[in-house]
């Protein structure tokens, strides 16, 4: 499993928790908020893996700014990132990365989040247009998502990438 995580660029402490707990198949959480590990199997082989966790790096930027506990907590209830979708390579393109993220969608919808997304890297607008085709919105190259109509709160992608939106209101 970690063989087929570790194609995707994520840290290790994700890995870590990824491989501790994607056998379980069920919702753990860890601090505010849900994380998420789910997998396609087929026979005794894993082909396909999700990841998706609350936003932290927006979450430690609030608790940072003093802002209280309790809306820190529903911020992390409402807004979940896609962190890592893999394939694997002799079964991509066979559905398997859709159905993942569509059982992202459906069971983040049903916890009551307001917002998924995930970060895409700019070089790979077919993986952004994939998206779209499941209902995520692409914004433009740089463009943060705002959180709040004053646009004050907001994730922001990472240098080299866009992130694309998936509004569940």
């Amino acid at each position: 499993m970690l063989d087929l995580l570790s194609t995707i660029d994520t840290d290790y402490d994700d890995l870590d928790y990824a491989g501790q707990h994607i056998d379980a198949g069920t919702y753990v959480t860890s601090g505010a908020g849900l994380r998420r590990a789910l997998v396609a199997e087929e026979g005794a082989g894993l082909v396909g893996a999700l990841l998706a966790l609350p936003p932290a790096s927006l979450l430690r930027r609030l608790q940072a700014a003093e802002v209280p506990r309790s809306v820190v907590s529903g911020v992390a209830r409402s807004i979940a990132k896609l962190k890592a979708v893999a394939v694997a390579p002799e079964r991509r393109g066979d559905g398997i990365g859709e159905a993942l993220v569509r059982a992202f969608v459906d069971e983040y919808g049903g916890a009551g989040y307001d917002v998924l997304y995930a970060q895409v890297d700019i070089d790979k607008p077919a993986l952004a247009r994939w998206y779209g085709r499941l209902g995520f919105e692409a914004l433009g190259v740089g463009a943060p998502l705002r959180l709040d109509p004053q646009g004050r709160v907001a994730i922001y992608p990472l240098d080299g990438e866009q992130l694309v939106v998936r509004d569940l209101t």
